[in-house]
């Protein structure tokens, strides 16, 4: 009875393998893959300017930078889809920054920090946007 049960089981090994490896020499259809990427990146302070954002983040855990983002990114309509979006996260310790990237254009930004402007975090700039028209985030460092 032993060997009866040995070999059932080696044979239900063998035929799991056998069609597990068959399944698996399908090729690979690139039309049904994405070249859509994105980066998270820690924001420690955010400015509010009368054109835009002032975004402060952690550079890789090396540094800081920032980044101008203009206020009209949050707008969009069907012709021109908004490239800034506001997620609400519960304290400034979680707040992070998402860059997206289909293949190296850039797509869209999305920020998820408090929402309360009373939140240490927000804070304003006096100072006047370089390039309010900008279209992009190419320029960003990481």
């Amino acid at each position: 009875m032993k060997k009866l049960f040995v070999i059932a089981m080696l044979v239900c090994l063998f035929s799991t393998a056998v069609f597990a490896q068959s399944s698996s020499e399908e090729s690979r259809d690139d039309s049904k893959w994405t070249t859509i990427n994105y980066v998270n990146v820690p924001v420690l302070k955010v400015l509010e300017a009368k054109e835009g954002y002032v975004i402060i983040y952690q550079k890789n855990k090396v540094g800081v930078g920032s980044v101008e983002i203009p206020k009209k990114w949050a707008k969009g309509n069907t012709e021109n889809p908004r490239k800034l979006k506001f997620r609400a996260v519960n304290t400034a310790a979680g707040a992070y920054m998402t860059i997206v990237r289909d293949g190296s254009d850039f797509k869209r930004v999305i920020l998820s920090i408090p929402m309360n402007k009373q939140n240490s975090m927000w804070g304003i700039s006096k100072k006047a946007f370089e390039d309010p028209d900008k279209e992009s985030l190419e320029d960003l460092d990481l």
